[in-house]
């Protein structure tokens, strides 16, 4: 079995687990916090990361080549915009049902309005 099946075998069994374990809390009447929410993050991230990579040693796209970083570069910028539509729709949901509008979510997106755009200019710095 290739390593790459393995890794998205471990990875689904935690993400269930994890998830599980989060349902179980809810049902019980629990609080659900920060570390199951980000338990479950980290979970899905090893997942992915494990089934589209695997380990240095297989055949196919690594990610320390060419494409591999290019592949890395496109979907990180696209994760990015996805992250700030979904903060701007948090921020006008909050605003519409709550009528209120929180001063963290909307520093944050004001900070990542112009985060990309200020990384790239000071990387384009760092080049001339």
């Amino acid at each position: 079995m290739k390593t790459r099946k393995i890794l998205g075998w471990i990875g689904i069994a935690a993400v269930l687990l994890t998830i599980g374990f989060t349902l179980y809390r809810l049902a019980a009447g629990q609080e659900i916090g920060f570390g199951e929410l980000s338990s479950i993050g980290i979970a899905l991230m090893l997942f992915f990361s494990g089934i589209t990579w695997g380990l240095r040693g297989e055949e196919g796209i690594r990610q320390d080549e060419e494409l591999g970083r290019r592949i890395s570069e496109k979907s990180g910028l696209l994760g990015y915009y996805i992250l700030l539509i979904l903060l701007f729709l948090s921020v006008l949901g909050e605003k519409l049902l709550y009528g209120i509008q929180s001063p963290s979510l909307l520093i944050l997106l004001a900070v990542g309005i112009f985060l990309h755009p200020m990384l790239e200019f000071f990387q384009v710095r760092r080049y001339r």
